[in-house]
């Protein structure tokens, strides 16, 4: 078998597996591309830029609320309850009760 029979044969078997786009799927590929080749404004610019900062700045938020939520559940007031005896070159210093 030749080179030009055997891709004739490989074009003539592979015909029915092409893609052929209908209106619908050719007019949403031309405004993905459309919207690709349109420059950016500077509020689009600056929304690309602050959305994700937003968005991790109100993760953490989030984060930090749960913790502070859950440490004060968690504390049951032992700290707050001994006293603490400091020493420092012979001087006595009780911090506490």
């Amino acid at each position: 078998m030749t080179d030009e029979t055997f891709f004739s044969r490989v074009r003539v078997d592979a015909a029915p597996l092409r893609y052929e786009p209908d209106p619908f799927a050719m007019a949403r590929i031309r405004a993905g591309v459309r919207e690709r080749i349109l420059r950016p404004t500077v509020a689009q610019l600056l929304a690309r830029w602050f959305r994700p900062i937003a968005a991790t700045l109100g993760i953490i938020a989030i984060a930090a609320g749960i913790s502070i939520a859950t440490i004060d559940s968690n504390d049951n007031g032992s700290m707050g309850d001994s006293s603490v005896e400091i020493v420092m070159a012979g001087d006595s210093y009780s911090v506490g009760q």
